[in-house]
């Protein structure tokens, strides 16, 4: 398991995502409300820069097609995708705060 520091509590704003690089992977990290999640960083539509869209409460939006998926579970709720016409989930990862460190854990 891999344990990455990506940044820093005093520089996350409440509802406000971010983009980190860890492991060679864009991950979107989302502050919602003081709790932070974190979840593969592009879409699985079209691999859009999720942390370039909107976050609407728990849910981001992809700024290419409008793909929309839930920054707690990675799961796509609505959006353009293929194959088969079903959605395909983003990988979450464990967030932790130790002070003002934030770090995430990957597998």
């Amino acid at each position: 398991m891999t344990k990455a520091k990506i940044g820093k509590m005093s520089d996350m704003p409440p509802n406000r995502m971010i983009a980190v690089d860890v492991r060679d992977r864009k991950i979107l990290v989302a502050n919602l409300d003081g709790k932070l999640y974190a979840m593969d960083g592009l879409c699985t539509h079209a691999a859009g820069h999720l942390w370039e869209g909107k976050l609407i409460g728990t849910t981001v939006k992809c700024p290419k097609h409008g793909s929309e998926f839930d920054v707690r579970t990675g799961k796509a709720i609505k959006g353009p995708w293929v194959p088969f016409g079903r959605a395909l989930d983003l990988e979450t990862y464990v967030v932790n705060v130790e002070g003002d460190d934030i770090f995430v854990n990957m597998i």
